[in-house]
């Protein structure tokens, strides 16, 4: 076939799909306009074309899709960096059927992923080309209520067994109107659905307690998805890292959901051959664009007509997504196959398979809308904050107190310095060298909390962070409920924790004798113990390495003790710029409060020898030199410390919106 043959044939499918998705998108315009001019249930269909059954569809016209990517290095920034624009997929026609389970195949940076980031308005770069469900088109809200995206990554949390992890889902999940019992029967459906009834009490796991099996952690993700009972489940990478029978049982279960009723779409980069007749349809993908996309039946015969049968004894599978791979060991392999794929493209782009589907497409997207191919708009109440919170805090004190480490972690880290300190100190006395003391006493009171709170912040913070992000791209929740469930959970713990250190370190090193004064030291290591975590999740936020965070926010805290309290280097001999910052940190307030809460009122012994002089006879002349009108300012350093409070939860809250969500791929 010569190259003007080609594009003779070519030219007009091209012009056809643009003519199928002008008149869609003035079909789609006409009846979102009845919809909403005569509701739901006005509608006068033809009476011969509503009692056919007529099944619902996913249709993708002329679907391509362009990321931007910058070239050099990554010290020369986004202002000094060229960016260009890749394709990732191009020109995709495709239906998918209710009732029909498809595969996606193709090797990494085929584009798989990239196509079910499309369907489900979750992309990144600049789409062309329309996604149509029913007629209508896929934006986020008709995707978000008719759709359900289960990712590669499990995300669970590893203390809480089957039936916690899917109830606490269905309760962020479904209506708010729904009652307990109403959920709970949503939940064993789903966990029947997908044969999790023998696993249904037993927990999760991880890498250090043993749970239940990967197989059933997917099992229970796609239990999680099914709670809304989605028309369109779409899922990357299901099936990896499990074996042959754990990946035979999770698709059969697919097939099974797929053949009563809905849209199932799944990737998938090493298929098996025991699964090859499970599925009803399947799309082989190579950079980016359809090698082939029909009943799975058909691939090898269509295949073999094209020169390419597959070798007896061999997967299918694993044969043509080789076949429609590049091999880039070398230049001239990478030429080679790169030729073999584009022609393998162009043959199925003019095979009759592909003419197909094409007019499948047109005939579906050119058909007039009735009561089965409605969609029905509407927001059903969502869970109230009150239960949102009260599902989150639930779900973190319960697997908080199933892991004994880091549930004592959080009562007796910060005490684990108390032996340290007192040892160290022992009771301090009222000479003039105890002065010195007291200050190292309150430098440590000032430094130790805080820096706990990053060690328990980075040990504990992280799982909950990434099943914030998979249910927050749900649409589960807002970055503000989630950490401020996260703030009150913890305020407990904290409390209990600076009690114990503060009643030991307080009373037996021998400060000042009096309880209202503990009561203000207990609350100073109380808010800069809250303080310390709140800002290192805030960190993490930024920085999702928690290596990286723990080192950032202690580098923070460090430079603020040094430069803010006047401990180590007295205000006036610092530099100016150092004396302005101090008044941005925490720990100038903090400093001031037990400083002024310790010396003032208290009185100094002197040398008993008259050559030697008494520098320091009383507390409030040390406060003079060096802590001028502490005192006086003790309420304003107060309200300061709960300003800090705020300011921090704040910041946590503003991070984490800016740095957004990551590719949970």
């Amino acid at each position: 076939m010569d190259q003007s043959e080609v594009e003779y044939k070519v030219k007009p499918r091209i012009q056809k799909g643009k003519q199928v998705e002008i008149l869609m998108e003035e079909n789609a315009c006409f009846y979102d306009l009845t919809y909403y001019l005569n509701g739901c249930t006005n509608q006068n269909p033809d009476a011969d074309e509503d009692e056919r059954q007529i099944t619902p569809t996913l249709n993708l016209l002329n679907i391509s899709y362009d990321v931007s990517e910058y070239i050099g290095p990554w010290w020369k920034g986004a202002c000094f960096r060229k960016k260009k624009q890749k394709r990732v997929v191009n020109d995709i026609n495709v239906q998918f059927r209710s009732g029909e389970l498809t595969a996606i195949l193709g090797s990494s940076g085929s584009g798989k992923t990239s196509l079910l980031d499309i369907i489900a308005s979750r992309s990144n770069g600049r789409i062309g080309g329309k996604v149509y469900y029913n007629n209508y088109l896929c934006t986020a809200e008709v995707i978000k209520q008719y759709a359900a995206y289960v990712m590669q990554a499990d995300r669970l949390l590893h203390n809480l067994t089957v039936r916690e992890t899917i109830r606490y889902a269905a309760l962020l999940r479904l209506p708010g109107k729904m009652n307990s019992k109403e959920i709970d029967e949503k939940v064993n459906k789903a966990i029947a659905e997908m044969g999790l009834k023998h696993v249904a009490d037993s927990r999760i796991g991880g890498s250090v307690v043993r749970g239940i099996s990967g197989g059933e952690r997917r099992r229970v993700t796609i239990a999680i998805q099914l709670l809304q009972d989605p028309k369109i489940l779409l899922l990357d990478e299901p099936t990896t890292g499990l074996d042959s029978c754990t990946t035979r049982h999770l698709v059969s279960s697919l097939s099974d959901i797929a053949h009563n009723g809905k849209i199932v779409i799944l990737t998938i980069h090493q298929p098996r051959s025991d699964v090859f007749k499970m599925f009803d349809k399947i799309g082989l993908l190579s950079m980016g664009e359809m090698v082939y996309f029909g009943k799975s039946g058909q691939m090898v015969e269509y295949f073999q007509d094209l020169g390419y049968p597959c070798p007896t004894y061999a997967s299918p599978f694993d044969h043509y997504v080789d076949l429609a791979s590049i091999d880039r060991r070398n230049h001239e392999r990478e030429l080679e196959t790169m030729s073999k794929v584009q022609k393998l493209v162009q043959a199925f782009s003019n095979s009759s398979i592909n003419d197909e589907n094409i007019h499948n497409i047109e005939e579906e997207t050119m058909r007039h809308s009735t009561r089965r191919t409605m969609l029905f708009f509407f927001k059903p109440q969502p869970p109230s904050l009150m239960r949102v919170l009260y599902c989150l805090i639930g779900r973190m004190l319960v697997n908080l107190k199933r892991d004994r480490t880091i549930y004592m972690s959080r009562l007796v880290m910060l005490s684990l310095f108390v032996p340290f300190v007192c040892a160290f100190l022992g009771h301090i006395k009222t000479d003039q060298k105890s002065i010195q003391d007291r200050i190292g006493l309150m430098y440590q009171s000032v430094g130790v909390p805080t820096y706990v709170g990053i060690l328990i912040a980075v040990g504990v913070f992280p799982p909950l962070r990434d099943l914030y992000f998979r249910e927050c791209r749900d649409g589960l929740y807002s970055t503000t409920s989630f950490l401020l469930s996260y703030a009150i959970h913890i305020i407990p713990f904290q409390a209990i924790s600076a009690m114990i250190f503060s009643i030991i370190v307080y009373w037996v090193t021998g400060l000042h004798p009096s309880w209202s004064r503990f009561a203000i030291y207990y609350a100073t290591i109380f808010v800069l113990h809250f303080i310390g975590e709140i800002m290192t999740v805030g960190v993490m936020g930024v920085f999702f390495n928690p290596q990286i965070a723990n080192s950032t926010s202690a580098l923070i805290l460090s430079a603020s003790v040094l430069i803010a309290t006047g401990f180590l280097r007295s205000f006036p001999s610092m530099l100016d710029i150092f004396q302005w910052g101090s008044w941005l940190s925490v720990m100038k307030y903090s400093a001031e409060i037990l400083v002024a809460n310790e010396f003032s009122g208290l009185n100094f012994t002197c040398p008993p020898m008259p050559n030697i002089p008494c520098q320091y006879p009383t507390g409030e002349k040390y406060l003079a030199d060096y802590y001028p009108d502490a005192v006086e300012h003790m309420r304003r350093n107060f309200w300061a410390l709960g300003g800090f409070m705020v300011s921090f939860l704040f910041f946590t809250i503003v991070a984490f919106k800016i740095r957004g969500i990551p590719n949970l791929h």
